[in-house]
């Protein structure tokens, strides 16, 4: 019993590795391209502005087909979703290679990044799925320590390599890095469960949530770009319609892209909707830091790079202790104190830009990476918990679809508030800002309810399905 109880524990080793590999070979991309957007301007003949699609347009791909590609992993099995997503993650890496124009470029990173966006809740869902529910949060800070290395890498890559091999080079290194992952996933990754619930997809809803989701995130990020011209604001007239459509056509689905099991969880509710906001103030301080730092303080894209690095690496160094307190402390504490945390960061943040002060800066930046660090895990392992085994898929893909919402609203919000300044005090209006989403956070954060329980301590490690291990 013990031989199987240490091989079934390297089994889980193995799937962990796997699936985290093929989270990093989706996520790494994205931070190196906000460092090449004027080398692929120059190299395309293209405009920067335009060239600043090749993150925003996967950024609005992956919030609409994030939650269709949890119910798909919730039918067909998180598995063969995974599978297919590193596929097409792979196919259009090679096309993003070989873009010969700025448009041709942009599609081949939208349809790369859609790939990549099922890989998130599948992967999420197997590695809940081989871990018991009292170490969840461990899978889920193993999650986001990965991305947050992969930030890390792409950020102090990224400049270097760019300058020395040139921007297609990234994409090349990713279709390696995808057929590694998919080689070593088909090889240690248990198949799904042969006897689940067939159900058929729900394309009405499918389509009514890609069209309330995208209508209502392209809509306010443009807004605060483009002001009240025709496009954002035919965006919002359609967004609450749309929803409105959705609602209907789930109440009389057979089987609902988003059943009423699951929007019925109080948790749900509640940890999607504190999700938002701190998608909106993180990811906006994410993006409104660096031109700060160059457009007030006078730094290089170099030492700006290096001053960022901090706030993805404090994420992956809070991975272990995110895992053990929320263990021991349970989720919701944890979640709340964690908030409570990155508020105070940020608003310590709006004080430095404030004064000028690129010591206080700097430290605000990795404490707030540190915060996030505890918060996410803890919401997503909540979320995971939070309703039925075969819905795990689906509660994942509304989080993360949360975080993707949210992010793109405040980098539209907060860009347009201050990318042009060249003085303190736009910036740190948004660094307040940006301090006042994350309380808004917390204060949700406060109705969740905790449904963790401390792991036992010498509880054995969980069966595999799928594995033959008596």
């Amino acid at each position: 019993m013990q031989a199987s109880s240490e091989e079934t524990h390297r089994g889980t080793g193995w799937i962990t590795a796997a699936l985290l590999l093929g989270l990093f070979t989706t996520s790494f991309p994205s931070t190196i391209l906000t460092i090449a957007v004027q080398p692929i301007a120059e190299d395309l003949n293209a405009l920067p502005s335009t060239v600043v699609w090749v993150t925003t347009a996967p950024l609005l791909a992956a919030a609409v087909s994030t939650p269709l590609f949890g119910r798909l992993g919730d039918i067909y099995g998180h598995r063969r979703v995974y599978l297919v997503g590193i596929v097409i993650a792979m196919v259009f890496a090679l096309g993003s290679a070989l873009a010969w124009n700025a448009t041709s470029l942009i599609m081949a990173r939208t349809l790369s990044q859609t790939g990549a966006a099922a890989t998130v809740p599948t992967a999420v869902a197997m590695l809940f799925r081989a871990s018991p529910p009292g170490q969840r949060v461990r899978a889920s800070a193993r999650i986001g320590a990965t991305t947050s290395a992969a930030a890390v890498i792409g950020v102090v890559v990224g400049g270097p390599l760019v300058d020395l091999v040139g921007w297609r080079a990234i994409f090349v290194g990713q279709v390696g890095l995808c057929a590694g992952a998919l080689i070593l996933s088909l090889i240690v990754t248990p198949a799904d469960p042969g006897k689940r619930a067939r159900s058929s997809l729900d394309v009405p809803g499918a389509l009514a949530l890609a069209v309330a989701t995208l209508t209502l995130t392209f809509g306010i990020n443009r807004l605060a770009v483009w002001g009240w011209s025709p496009v954002p604001v035919a965006c919002l007239v359609i967004a609450p319609l749309a929803l409105r459509v959705l609602v209907l056509v789930e109440r009389r689905a057979v089987s609902p892209l988003l059943p009423v099991r699951v929007l019925g969880s109080h948790n749900v509710r509640v940890i999607t909707g504190a999700t938002v906001l701190v998608g909106a103030g993180y990811m906006g301080n994410f993006v409104v830091t660096p031109l700060y730092l160059q457009g007030v303080l006078g730094l290089t894209a170099a030492v700006t790079s290096l001053l960022t690095v901090p706030r993805a690496l404090s994420i992956v160094l809070a991975a272990p202790t995110a895992g053990r307190a929320a263990m021991r402390f349970g989720e919701r504490r944890v979640a709340l104190m964690a908030g409570i945390a990155l508020t105070l960061a940020l608003a310590v943040m709006a004080v430095g830009g404030l004064v000028s002060s690129l010591v206080v800066v700097a430290i605000a930046i990795a404490l707030s990476g540190y915060a996030v660090g505890h918060l996410n895990p803890s919401l997503l392992s909540a979320q995971g918990s939070a309703v039925d085994e075969r819905d795990v898929g689906l509660a994942a893909s509304l989080q993360q679809t949360g975080f993707q919402v949210g992010a793109v609203i405040g980098i539209g919000l907060f860009t347009a508030l201050a990318g042009d300044a060249t003085d303190d005090g736009p910036f740190a209006l948004v660094f307040l800002l940006t301090a006042a989403c994350s309380l808004a956070a917390t204060l949700v954060l406060v109705r969740m309810q905790d449904t963790s329980k401390p792991a036992a301590p010498h509880s054995a490690p969980p069966r595999i399905p799928g594995d033959s291990g008596s």
